[in-house]
């Protein structure tokens, strides 16, 4: 049984991950900052920070999946809040690769998250992985990631994945999106044309242990083919819980009001971001249609 090494798979993306990697019979080694979290053979406490990393054997490990990096919209957009956003991405990165160069061992696959935050915050027209990235914090925070991940020395083989817009039925961008919903609260940011380019969770986790698998190396998109704008997706996710959208558009100087310059480019920000490239190399996505995803996602 291939044993597989998860770097801060306790979020959203890191559950889904586990139980798919477990029904697949692979064994989960769980590397977590969490102290709350019960510690047993699989499940690990490490800080990278303070150089405390667990007494584990890596040299059974065929690939690890990295999706370290602390929360993005959560606080304002403080020095230390920057300082933090870079440290939780770069460090755990730095840290992993020294323990594998001081066991003297090669790891044979790293599978890195990164962000569709590296493009422009406004793209005018699709973009690729060879498009140019952008200018601001968010850009500048994803490209000193994806340096971190492509630095990765001890690793035979490199896959970086540019994550969007995730829709999950257990938290994130969907969860907070239609909580206002429920309550007959709903509005759009803006004026909703912002272009979302969105995957749904299944995808996104089939997608990494399909890179695992077939040894995919490189810089991915890990977007559906068929990106949708605000409203719509607003309107899909009033559909799916059978409420109304009553309230008129937050105007943009409120949302800086409400969240700061920085924080406020982020929700404004239109990315019609290509998947072309992993579908050439053969993945098929299951969910292309945001409305069937917001659907299935939110049927319960």
């Amino acid at each position: 049984m291939a044993k597989i090494l998860i770097a801060g798979g306790t979020g959203l993306i890191g559950s889904k991950l586990i139980k798919k990697l477990k029904q697949k019979k692979y064994e989960v080694v769980l590397l977590s900052t969490r102290r709350d979290l019960p510690l047993s053979s699989d499940i690990h406490y490490w800080n990278p920070g303070k150089n405390e990393f667990p007494q584990i054997d890596l040299s059974g490990i065929q690939a690890c999946f990295n999706l370290c990096g602390a929360p993005v919209f959560d606080k304002p957009f403080t020095a230390k809040r920057r300082q933090e956003l870079i440290n939780s991405r770069i460090l755990p990165l730095e840290f992993l690769d020294r323990q594998f160069e001081i066991a003297g061992l090669t790891l044979p696959q790293l599978i890195s998250a990164s962000a569709i935050g590296i493009y422009p915050y406004i793209c005018l027209n699709e973009v690729n992985e060879d498009s140019t990235t952008g200018n601001g914090f968010i850009p500048d925070l994803v490209k000193v990631w994806e340096a971190a991940a492509n630095g990765f020395k001890t690793a035979a083989g490199i896959s970086v994945l540019r994550i969007g817009i995730v829709l999950s039925e257990t938290g994130g961008f969907l969860s907070q999106l239609a909580k206002p919903i429920r309550y007959f609260a709903g509005t759009v940011p803006g004026d909703g044309k912002q272009v979302i380019s969105w995957i749904h969770v299944d995808d996104l986790t089939d997608l990494m242990i399909w890179m695992m698998e077939h040894r995919i190396n490189g810089t991915f998109n890990a977007v559906a083919p068929q990106p949708a704008t605000l409203r719509d997706i607003t309107r899909s996710t009033a559909k799916a819980l059978k409420r109304p959208l009553l309230l008129p558009d937050i105007p943009v100087r409120v949302l800086n009001l409400i969240f700061g310059d920085e924080r406020t480019r982020i929700l404004m920000s239109s990315q019609p971001v290509s998947s072309k490239k992993i579908e050439h190399i053969g993945f098929t996505f299951r969910f292309t249609d945001p409305d069937i995803a917001i659907q299935q996602l939110l049927k319960g």
